[in-house]
Formats: structure tokens, sequence, C-alpha cells
């Protein structure tokens, strides 16, 4: 189990843990660990917020929490939505096969696009500026842990309904590869934790989240599949980005029903 955790940890972060000899079902079975990985960055910048409150400006605090997270994540997500996005912005000529086979390609392309940039610049700028509201109405507990926790857990659903646009990658390593126990131990944390804050914060609705997540993975799978025939890891770095941005809206919109810290 903890050879699992480490691996994990060593795929979605910078953090230097690596597993010797863990074989591709380890791999697999490893995404149960993703929310959890997830919980953990969330708490971590929770008290990073905490103890630069005192000191510095919400403006401050948000930026450096993004700058935290780009120290234990790297570029991993942020590239998949540059090339996911570059990809999108693809003019199609018609030719369903020839386009998708293009858009790829594009994937594949190490150079960065307008396209790619402007998106990225967006995320970051968005992201900046919820973090920022949230910190500025003192919500930072239950938003940045949830936030993370299901950003992560998103991928699980989306993996085990979808197909791989490439028999190579990282999309193929895992999509399509998950099984149903993965998938419901995946899942416990997730329902945990919004369970606890939805009594914590006598907040009931909270927990649809997680079928309101289940319904988006789907949403994803089916766009996915429309544009490029299946996922690539790509995609799912861009699920992660995107659903981060959509859960730290809701958040934000919903502080008048949010009662704690």
């Amino acid at each position: 189990m903890s050879r699992m955790f480490l691996s994990a940890l060593s795929f979605l972060t910078l953090l230097p843990f690596r597993v010797r000899g863990i074989d591709i079902h380890e791999i697999h079975k490893s995404v149960i660990f993703f929310p959890l990985i997830g919980a953990m960055e969330g708490a971590l910048c929770v008290v990073l917020a905490f103890v630069l409150m005192p000191v510095f400006s919400p403006t401050l605090i948000s930026i450096l929490c993004l700058l935290f997270l780009f120290l234990i994540r790297g570029i991993f997500h942020i590239d998949g939505l540059s090339d996911t996005a570059d990809a999108l912005f693809f003019k199609e000529t018609g030719d369903r096969e020839k386009d998708i086979e293009q858009k790829l390609q594009i994937m594949k392309d190490s150079t960065v696009g307008v396209g790619g940039v402007t998106v990225v610049v967006l995320d970051i700028l968005i992201k900046f500026a919820l973090i920022k509201e949230l910190l500025e109405n003192q919500m930072v507990l239950m938003p940045l842990i949830l936030t993370f926790c299901l950003s992560r857990w998103i991928l699980i659903p989306l993996m085990y309904h979808g197909k791989p646009a490439r028999q190579t990658g990282l999309g193929a390593l895992f999509v399509g590869k998950i099984t149903v126990k993965e998938l419901i131990l995946s899942t416990m944390l997730p329902v945990f934790l919004t369970v606890y804050f939805a009594i914590k914060n006598n907040f009931i609705f909270l927990p649809f989240l997680i079928i309101f997540l289940y319904i988006l993975s789907i949403e994803f799978k089916r766009f996915f599949e429309k544009k490029f025939n299946g996922l690539t890891g790509d995609n799912l770095g861009a699920t992660v980005e995107v659903s981060e941005i959509i859960l730290l809206f809701i958040f934000t919109v919903l502080k008048s029903c949010y009662h704690g810290g």
C-alpha cells in the first residue's frame, strides 16, 4: 500500500520519492491515492495561508499559494492544459480522421502556440482572483482542501469511462485501465471530506459536488472523444486545471452559505 502511495506521489508531484520495481498493476492501483495527494496539497496551502495571513495581504498570499503549487507540481498539469488548448485551436479541415491525427501531433509537439499561452495565462489569473476572493472572505480550510482533492478525484471516473486516444503515452497507461474497485476506493476520501465539511458548516448540499463532478467527468469524456477520439495524458492534465477553476468558482459563489474558516 505504501508503495502505491509513493508511486502516486512521485507521479503527481516533484517530490523526490521513487519506488523501485513497481509493476504496471501497482501503477494502476496507485490512482486510489490521487484524491489524498490533492487533499494534502490543499492542506499545505491552508497552512501556508494561515501562517501568512497576519503578515501579508490576500493578494500576496494568493500569489504565494500558486507559487507553492508550482514548486510541488511543476508544469505537469498546466503543460497538459497548454497542449490541449493548442490542439483545440487548430482549424479543422473537415476531414475528421486527418484533423484528429493533426491535433494529436500538435499535443506531442514541444513548442507552445499562442492558444496554449493565452489559456495558461487565463488559468493562472482566474485562479489568482478566485483564491484572493476566498482569502478576503476568510474562506480557506474547506474550499482549498476540497478543490485540490476533488480535482484529482475527477480523473478516476474520467479514466474509468474513457478510452485512450493513443496506444502509447500517459493516457494509454491509465485510461481504460481503472477497475470498479479502484473507482470506489478512490471515492471514499472525497465522500468523507464532503460529508464532514457539510456537517461542520451546516452545508447539506456539499456532498452533491461528488455527483456533479461525476457527471462533469462524463461530459469531459464525450468532449475529448469527439475532438481527439479518446483521451491523452494532456487531456487529463487539462481536466485537473479546469476542474480547479470550476470548484474555486463554486466556492466563491456559495460564500454566503459558508460558515467555516
